[in-house]
């Protein structure tokens, strides 16, 4: 556990002082500033309407006019933000020539990538906070149910979990960095792209395995409020196979 702790400590050391890092965050808070106050501003304008037209319900759904398109541009600048963040997890490591001091090391492939993925996950999350504070900032001027806005951001860290062990996966094939964003990307979204074959299969058992394996359906649970053990086990087990297989690639490295 050590060397899960010494490895993440210093990857995490390398990506929070990049300023790759930091060209990031500006990026995602700028695209997310404004995309979240034209939010506020249909809300505001739903709302002034409900209340011309004398009805009853309290208005627009803060959560789903406001929230919910917020979180779905937060999770899709995240594919892009963690395969650029991800490359540095492995490929810096090949660029640098400092891999193969680290596959020497007293440290097991296994540590080396738990190491990689705490440090990747620590990074991600981050940004994801930051993205937080936005429905939090109204809690002053608004009241809302914390229920569907925790689920949601309970599936926005499953799946910018996904993202990362994606993207480490990516970032342990190749010393190219340009290619392992490029990698990461396109296994980022074939990831949801499964959605797209499960409709185009009616038949059972595979529509049934498909809509198992839709990344969109369960991600838009969450967004509802819905916590169900398929979505939780999904998730978990994209985050397990894309890390054991980042570690059998780690592992032939060493026998090189």
């Amino acid at each position: 556990m050590r060397g899960v702790l010494v490895i993440a400590g210093k990857d995490l050391r390398n990506l929070f002082l990049s300023p790759l890092f930091y060209g990031i965050a500006g990026l995602c808070t700028i695209a997310w500033t404004l995309v979240y106050f034209l939010g506020l501003q249909d809300f505001a304008q739903a709302s002034a309407m409900s209340m011309m037209q004398g009805g009853q319900d309290g208005g627009a759904n803060i959560h789903f006019v406001v929230f919910a398109r917020h979180i779905s541009l937060v999770n899709l600048v995240m594919i892009f933000s963690v395969s650029a963040m991800s490359m540095r997890l492995f490929t810096e490591e090949k660029r640098n020539q400092t891999m193969s001091l680290l596959l020497t090391s007293p440290v097991t492939a296994t540590e080396i990538t738990l190491g990689k993925l705490l440090a990747g996950l620590a990074a991600a999350w981050a940004l994801v906070a930051i993205s937080f504070l936005y429905p939090l900032s109204l809690r002053a001027f608004a009241s809302f149910d914390w229920g569907p806005l925790i689920s949601s951001y309970m599936g926005l860290l499953l799946i910018t979990g996904c993202y990362v062990a994606i993207g480490m996966f990516a970032s342990s094939l190749t010393e190219s960095t340009v290619l392992s964003v490029v990698m990461a990307l396109i296994f980022n979204v074939m990831l949801w792209f499964v959605g797209a074959v499960a409709e185009a299969q009616p038949e059972p058992p595979w529509n049934k395995i498909f809509e198992h394996l839709n990344v969109g359906t369960h991600f838009v649970n969450f967004i509802k409020g819905s916590v169900s053990v398929a979505g939780l086990t999904f998730f978990a087990s994209v985050i397990v196979l894309m890390t054991f297989l980042t570690q059998r690639v780690v592992e032939s490295n060493r026998w090189r």
